[in-house]
């Protein structure tokens, strides 16, 4: 499973929305460079969220989807780190264009050596030093993949992971994940049934859950989302709600522990 055509063809929507959070610099610099956040959500709140944008970086939808999750379910502080150095996105000239669109990726979205993993850790740091002590990681498309990834690495401390219309969502991509998973699919992904059965035998204290909308298309809660159309609202906010839902769920059964 790879990038799908919706993915690689469709451009950056217009979308509109005014911003509830803020960008901040990390107080950690990676390979010697300053790198930015995207914070939002109530400031008192001890639960935290990582989100990784898609590669097309921050566009209004997805910062959306950002503030209303933090803002729900009795509130997270959420933090969406800039992933690629010097807030890079993929190239709106390489859409259409689907090897062109790999080759990018290979070259800029590398877990490790573009120092992804490290980002993620030092956004997880800043909410730590905000006062959040327990985690969970999302993302949208690509994203999704990433905050597996983070998930999957020794001594994670994540609760949950996943995220809508995820990309290189496959049984094998999925097998040393060390959380229960949220996969919510539009109707130009593969089904996502056979990964979430995949780590059922890992008997995380939360069960893994997914669902498909299929009245949407790939990219609605990310830089590709027009929620002036009804039916891509509608589903968006049933997004934010299962998101939210999920992320209470998984930090209280930690904090019940306690």
């Amino acid at each position: 499973m790879t990038l799908n055509d919706a993915c690689c063809n469709t451009p950056p929507t217009n979308a509109e929305w005014e911003p509830r959070g803020s960008e901040k610099v990390l107080a950690t610099k990676i390979n010697g460079h300053e790198r930015k956040v995207y914070r939002t959500g109530p400031k008192d709140s001890k639960r935290g969220i990582i989100a990784v944008h898609d590669p097309l970086g921050f566009h209004p939808t997805s910062l959306q989807v950002y503030d209303l999750v933090a803002e729900s379910h009795g509130g997270f502080q959420l933090a969406a780190p800039h992933i690629f150095p010097q807030g890079g996105a993929l190239p709106e000239s390489l859409l259409g264009s689907l090897p062109d669109i790999l080759a990018w990726l290979k070259d800029n979205g590398d877990f490790k050596r573009d120092h992804i993993h490290d980002v993620i850790l030092a956004a997880v740091e800043d909410l730590r030093a905000d006062g959040c002590t327990t985690f969970s990681i999302f993302g949208q498309c690509w994203g999704a993949y990433i905050s597996v990834l983070a998930a999957s690495q020794p001594g994670s401390i994540f609760l949950a992971a996943g995220g809508p219309h995820p990309s290189f969502m496959t049984i094998e991509n999925v097998k040393d994940v060390n959380c229960p998973l949220i996969l919510l699919a539009s109707k130009d992904e593969a089904d996502m049934i056979p990964v979430i059965e995949s780590v059922r035998h890992k008997n995380f204290p939360v069960e893994s859950f997914q669902k498909r909308f299929d009245n949407v298309p790939h990219g609605w809660c990310g830089s590709r989302g027009d929620w002036s159309d009804p039916e891509a609202y509608k589903a968006g906010l049933e997004v934010v709600h299962l998101l939210g839902e999920y992320f209470a769920k998984v930090a209280k059964v930690v904090e019940n522990e306690e």
